[in-house]
């Protein structure tokens, strides 16, 4: 996009897929108590806590999961986030290779951060960015003006997508560009036609 001097992604739903009806069966299974309902319940109302870092994997994994096995449900959880979406990830080589500017900011836990930043179909980014180290949560508005702030612009020159209109909303309350992601076809239409 013409004047934009970064483009920055979420990563779940974005650049990786949402996790794999195999891997939620296998994460329930772990679990050992709860039913299916009780563990999605717990696991999405507590998971700003858990994203901000303002409780640690033991605490989140005991109120979700009290029976089970917290390194074992850690693993899981991870695993379960990294497969990728392979038209988005085509799609940041393109941009890249035009010049672009890409950054990634996710809510992610401090598990989850570490295993992100090392996946190698990532490499095209040049900063990265998770809730967990910034003490902050997405969509709150302050977490998009300190990525901005961090990227040396301007949030009027940042473009931000994700797949929950309630964060393409705070990015653009915090004066970003924001575009709901649908899939990498659409984004591409909406990105590359103007990348020069």
């Amino acid at each position: 996009m013409n004047g934009m001097a970064w483009i920055i992604f979420d990563f779940a739903g974005v650049i990786g897929l949402h996790q794999p009806q195999a891997d939620q069966d296998a994460m329930v299974k772990a679990a050992q108590g709860p039913t299916p309902e009780e563990f999605w319940e717990a696991y999405w109302n507590h998971r700003e806590q858990y994203d901000g870092a303002r409780v640690t994997a033991e605490e989140y994994w005991s109120t979700v999961a009290p029976a089970a096995n917290v390194r074992r449900l850690v693993k899981l959880d991870v695993e379960s986030w990294l497969h990728p979406d392979e038209g988005t990830v085509r799609l940041l080589d393109d941009l890249s290779e035009r010049g672009h500017n890409l950054a990634l900011l996710s809510n992610a836990p401090l598990e989850l951060a570490d295993a992100v930043e090392r996946l190698p179909w990532l490499g095209r980014m040049d900063r990265l960015f998770f809730s967990s180290r910034l003490g902050m949560v997405k969509p709150d508005r302050e977490i998009y003006l300190t990525v901005a702030a961090e990227l040396g612009v301007e949030p009027a020159e940042c473009v931000f997508v994700d797949d929950r209109p309630a964060n393409v909303a705070g990015a653009e309350e915090a004066g970003m560009t924001g575009v709901l992601f649908e899939d990498a076809a659409s984004l591409r239409r909406r990105l590359l036609p103007a990348a020069g």
